[in-house]
């Protein structure tokens, strides 16, 4: 199991890590995300995701997605390189 795969999301946004017992406050958009992460979705495919659901510009949500995902990398959850994301 990935570190990706142990967080668990609540319809609320409440998240929690089931091997470490830490606890996450995620929106809507964070949750997402995430879900999208967590089924293998890539940068490109969540911005866009989101930029249509939200009536957002992509250019806007794919730096909000780069954020988000640097935010995942520093607390261990997702590993980034150039190719993509390894989980």
């Amino acid at each position: 199991m990935t570190a990706l795969q142990t967080l668990t999301v609540a319809d609320d946004g409440f998240g929690f890590d089931t091997s470490t017992g830490e606890t996450y406050t995620l929106n809507s958009c964070g949750h997402l995300v995430l879900q999208q992460l967590q089924q293998g979705k890539n940068r490109t495919q969540i911005a866009l995701l989101l930029s249509e659901q939200f009536g957002i510009a992509q250019s806007s949500t794919e730096r909000d997605v780069s954020d988000f995902m640097q935010q995942l990398e520093m607390l261990g959850f997702i590993q980034s390189n150039l190719a993509g994301v390894k989980r």
